[in-house]
């Protein structure tokens, strides 16, 4: 995918993984699947269960020399057992970007979305027993508030709450702050010339979007705040997350960045084709695959 005269392309970590859509979105009914069951149906719900089909996929970004990974997905045979569709799995993502000509060594940014698990996996990797940097020429972005917020992991005062995430930030965050990699950013911070940091939080405290410009073309690469496309029809439906009401409003921040830009919306866990346009009629929004 050309943006302008930026390269973007996912790097798949899992082809499908399954999360059931009554308890990801509040309310979601078989009613309010039935119209759109025609092209949701294979790619990204099962028909008869209603389970959603998600991917597992990062961005890569190559622009004016540069190479930025955004989210760097789950990780290698990483202990994740309250999530068991992470747990332990064979990740491929570095022989993907290898495939794509792409060594960790020649990649320049890697910017995390957030913090949750499956977003800094490949942060690190398991080397002589201790967890080091993986893109060791890189800077990675991690936003502030993200790092405020779960770093008290190593004090034990995170929340019980989030103990799906625990030992992630030790494994997967505090190696690359201990080596010098980390650069703890705020919303405005543009990299490559080419992709600006903007807040969006609400699925975590913390959470960031990309807006990746170019030759007057754009994507917004929203990470978590937009998982599946039933919530760009029904982005007034809470999910889980830390601030149900502040993601709402993300939602719509990001759609209607995407409308009037007419820009990509490029989220984290989008099936193929993993990107869509983005439109407005009678006050709803309607999806436009690539």
């Amino acid at each position: 995918m050309q943006i302008g005269e930026v390269s973007m392309r996912p790097v798949i970590e899992m082809d499908e993984f399954r999360l059931p859509s009554r308890m990801f979105i509040e309310g979601i009914t078989f009613e309010d699947i039935e119209p759109h069951r025609h092209w949701l149906s294979p790619q990204f719900i099962d028909s008869e269960t209603g389970d959603f089909r998600l991917s597992q996929h990062a961005w890569l970004i190559e622009a004016n020399g540069k190479r930025i990974v955004v989210d760097p997905c789950v990780g290698h045979r990483r202990h994740r057992p309250l999530l068991p569709f992470y747990h332990m799995i064979d990740s491929p993502l570095l022989e993907r970007l290898e495939a794509l000509g792409v060594s960790p060594d020649s990649v320049d940014y890697v910017f995390c979305t957030h913090l949750h698990l499956d977003h800094v996996g490949w942060n690190t990797q398991l080397r002589d027993g201790r967890y080091v940097p993986t893109f060791r020429n890189a800077r990675y972005l991690i936003p502030r508030v993200e790092d405020e917020y779960w770093r008290r992991e190593l004090t034990g005062e995170l929340p019980d709450v989030e103990r799906y995430n625990a030992g992630v930030y030790t494994e997967c965050v505090q190696p690359i702050v201990e080596a010098g990699l980390a650069d703890l950013v705020e919303e405005g911070i543009r990299i490559a010339d080419c992709l600006t940091l903007i807040k969006a939080a609400g699925h975590t405290i913390g959470h960031m979007a990309g807006l990746l410009e170019s030759a007057g073309q754009g994507a917004v690469l929203a990470g978590d705040a937009i998982h599946h496309p039933l919530q760009v029809l029904y982005p007034d439906r809470h999910i889980q997350g830390f601030d149900a009401e502040q993601a709402q409003i993300t939602r719509h921040k990001l759609l209607e960045l995407c409308v009037e830009k007419d820009y990509w919306l490029a989220p984290a866990h989008f099936r193929p084709p993993h990107l869509c346009k983005v439109s407005k009629s009678d006050g709803k929004y309607r999806m436009e695959w690539g």
